[in-house]
């Protein structure tokens, strides 16, 4: 089942891009079986990130300015829109404790949307935001 999710969101996210100074692709992957808890401890060894620099968004808002905050005569980007969306409602029906994560303090920042699995297990779908 787990990885049934995991093959879908990864199809979803093909042909997506998170759109910052340059455009960066979504990927998935399984994090295991990982509590809300030690999971920021877990993002700020993976990336040799202090704490201090791991902040939290919400995610409502964070998709959707992903969504809605396109230009609508961009078709490319409506069309980028509308898949990120697509993929959100799946997120939504399937994961638990959605989370959105910058690792901010460099000038490309992982951005990371984090949920649970009924199980326990920790999707994590990464992508980077360049800001300079």
């Amino acid at each position: 089942m787990n990885n049934e999710i995991l093959a879908t969101i990864s199809k979803l996210l093909l042909g997506v891009w998170y759109f910052t100074e340059s455009e960066s692709p979504f990927k998935a992957a399984d994090w295991g079986k990982i509590t809300p808890s030690a999971l920021l401890q877990k993002i700020a060894i993976h990336y040799n990130a202090d704490p201090s620099d791991l902040k939290q968004i919400d995610q409502a808002a964070f998709f959707d300015s992903l969504i809605s905050n396109v230009d609508k005569a961009d078709a490319p980007m409506v069309e980028n829109a509308g898949k990120i969306a697509t993929w959100y409602t799946f997120l939504k029906q399937k994961l638990s404790n959605i989370t959105v994560v910058r690792v901010e303090g460099a000038s490309r920042i992982p951005v990371l949307i984090v949920g649970y699995l009924p199980d326990g297990t920790c999707i994590m779908i990464e992508t980077f935001a360049i800001e300079t």
